[in-house]
């Protein structure tokens, strides 16, 4: 047998994060058993520079689906790859009848020693059907499995493809399966990789464009955030700009009424299934669903229901969760024509107007922290006992003051409500907030009369006069949130 090349990934060391998963894969990589590894994640969220940091010392063949190509075009160039990685010319011209010719040949060159099978962008490789893990599943019960030392990992952009039709596969079931599914970075993560950057420029970096880090690199030079978001996003053909198409492609185009969805949320602040289901005409509750739920599991939109009600309350609405998504229907999309020509080149700036720029990040700022309630419940010292946390709003508020909501409550064990007050303001907070609450108190319900405990959560903090009038029984800021110690 030739020796055999194999793909070699260069050491990160400025990689950061991931201290989770990098000890659930130094484990996996420990454990002298074959293993099946799924990671999933939405597009540039560092599924690749994780597995290629974890299992570098390995020897890795891997192997990248092309997007749009046939089964027949997917199955050659695994093989072709395969050749190059081998030294074999004659695997170049083999014409594979099925992923088993090609999954057996994988598995005569990795019958021994510590190899890593790579396949990514699986959903691409299996042209979205579930022939390629039906045929794994024979070759892994056949060949792969008496190989202890061998892992095969499937990874894609896809999470609704691949939960769907590898994690829950009954052909992979009860097969040495383990599975990470990849999430963005969270506040402090993202700060260390801006590590240059204010704590003001890393939180509107990160209500911009999330905790993605391919996203945040790209605004992370000598220029202001905003002026490195401007410059991505409202030049002719720029990152942030074309994004959106890349995005669509490997992790939205399974159904074609993912877009149909995300577009119409970016339409309203949120949406009920009820106006869901009506803008798109479908019969079949049952499938908008399932369609709603894989879009959940990938992240991009999210389900809130009232922190006293089920999940399934016909009160649930929906609005889109994800940052970027979020920052280019706002933003870029309305100047899409205009970007194109090249208008903005060179003042891009000039497209981002500031007084509609700094609300938006407003109803961000409250995204964020409904997203890490929990980190809220820490830093307010009750982590530790039981409770239910969310928005509020019902029927009845809905009807007499449209537009209502507390932005987080928390109903307490300990039969206190806590409920926060989100604002996001570049100077302090001044006492008209008071009169703001307590309107909303007014027709919040609290018919056991649970001590109410007042928290206000903003950027700079409360001006003198809200101070002296001691309103809140807590005030959290940016140094409560970027507190490291508030997020172990």
């Amino acid at each position: 047998m030739n020796a055999i090349n194999v793909f070699t990934p260069k050491e990160n060391k400025a990689f950061i994060g991931r201290s989770a998963e990098l000890q659930q894969l130094k484990k996996l990589d420990q454990a002298n058993e074959a293993a099946i590894l799924t990671v999933y994640g939405r597009r540039r969220v560092g599924k690749t520079e994780l597995l290629e940091q974890a299992f570098r010392q390995r020897n890795i063949l891997k192997f990248e689906g092309i997007e749009g190509r046939p089964a027949q075009e997917q199955m050659n160039y695994v093989l072709q790859q395969l050749a190059i990685y081998i030294g074999e010319t004659r695997l170049l011209t083999y014409k594979p009848l099925n992923w088993i010719d090609v999954l057996t040949k994988l598995a005569e060159y990795t019958r021994e020693g510590i190899w890593t099978i790579y396949f990514e962008e699986v959903q691409w490789l299996a042209c979205y059907k579930d022939t390629f893990i039906a045929e794994l599943k024979y070759v892994w019960d056949n060949y792969f499995r008496f190989n202890e030392q061998l892992i095969v990992i499937l990874c894609g952009s896809s999470p609704s493809f691949i939960i769907n039709n590898i994690v829950k596969s009954k052909s992979l079931y009860n097969r040495s399966q383990y599975e990470i599914g990849l999430r963005e970075f969270n506040l402090l993560e993202a700060q260390q990789l801006l590590a240059k950057r204010s704590q003001r420029e890393v939180m509107d970096a990160y209500l911009c464009v999330g905790g993605v880090p391919e996203y945040l690199k790209r605004i992370n030079s000598t220029a202001s955030v905003i002026q490195e978001l401007c410059e991505n996003s409202f030049v002719q053909d720029s990152y942030f700009f074309t994004e959106y198409e890349r995005l669509y492609t490997s992790s939205l185009h399974e159904n074609k009424h993912y877009r149909d969805i995300i577009e119409f949320l970016s339409k309203h602040k949120h949406a009920t299934r009820t106006e869901i289901n009506k803008h798109l005409k479908l019969s079949s509750g049952g499938y908008l669903s399932s369609v709603l739920s894989e879009l959940e599991q990938c992240n991009f939109i999210v389900k809130q229901t009232p922190y006293n009600l089920g999940s399934d309350s016909n009160l649930a609405r929906y609005s889109i969760n994800d940052n970027y998504l979020h920052f280019y229907y706002k933003f870029i999309k309305p100047n899409s024509k205009e970007i194109s020509t090249g208008k903005y080149n060179v003042e891009p700036m000039r497209a981002l107007g500031l007084e509609s720029f700094t609300k938006w990040l407003g109803f961000a700022f409250e995204r964020m922290i409904r997203k890490y309630d929990y980190i809220i419940a820490k830093i307010l010292g009750f982590s530790g006992i039981d409770y239910r946390s969310g928005s509020f709003f019902n029927r009845a508020t809905s009807k007499e003051s449209p537009g209502y909501q507390l932005d987080l409550v928390f109903d307490r064990a300990d039969n206190v409500y806590t409920i926060c007050e989100i604002k996001y303001s570049k100077t302090t907070i001044s006492s008209k907030v008071i009169r703001e609450l307590e309107q909303k108190l007014e027709l919040f319900p609290n018919p056991k009369q649970n001590t109410i405990q007042r928290v206000l959560i903003t950027t700079c903090g409360a001006d003198k006069q809200l101070q002296a009038a001691a309103y809140f029984d807590r005030v959290i800021t940016f140094s409560d949130l970027f507190h490291a110690e508030n997020w172990k």
